[in-house]
């Protein structure tokens, strides 16, 4: 098959090509591998050319984060576009624009991510007694464990985290927490 034919085939767009995610010489030999293998999923194809691409040019300057995020946007598999934007979000040079356009598509998984970004920065920064009582209403597993892992939470928190944490992980973290603090007294 042609280059032109597995460029279709594998649905890449020009934009992998203008980006430098893709060489037309490498699409040659990724349409023969897509022929011999038994995997027929063109998005684990283009998955894989964006983690490879990722995997040797990081960190990445904003522009081509934000191209990046645009990329997956458009692909064609709408699951595969928004792993994509999300392995974008969390990339710790993730520019504040992409953050921007995250909380305003409408999906709520890339909401979610901005979200948690943005308070865990925020925490991470300056961990005042108001970004941790945020921290805790967010009911979000993952920056609360971040908490748990990192902050020197009261008593009083430890015990909010036991009762209503997030998930039971939490719940179970923060109880052994309050146990190892009452120990320690």
């Amino acid at each position: 098959m042609s280059q032109r034919g597995y460029k279709t085939l594998l649905q890449f767009n020009d934009q992998w090509f203008r980006l430098g995610l893709l060489a037309e010489t490498d699409l040659l030999a990724l349409g023969q591998r897509y022929d011999t293998s038994r995997d027929k999923n063109a998005e684990h194809y283009r998955y894989k050319v964006f983690r490879d691409y990722l995997a040797s040019h990081r960190p990445l300057p904003p522009p081509m984060a934000e191209a990046l995020y645009k990329l997956g946007q458009v692909d064609p598999d709408p699951a595969m576009g928004g792993a994509m934007m999300s392995h974008i979000i969390g990339l710790p040079e993730c520019p504040s624009d992409v953050l921007e356009k995250a909380l305003a598509s409408g999906e709520q998984h890339l909401i979610k991510l901005a979200r948690r970004k943005r308070l865990l920065a925020e925490f991470n920064s300056e961990p005042t007694a108001e970004v941790i009582a945020r921290c805790l209403a967010s009911q979000d597993a993952d920056i609360q464990r971040e908490l748990l892992a990192t902050a020197k939470l009261s008593r009083n928190q430890l015990e909010q985290l036991a009762k209503t944490g997030a998930n039971r992980a939490v719940r179970n973290l923060a109880t052994a927490r309050l146990r190892f603090k009452h120990d320690a007294v």
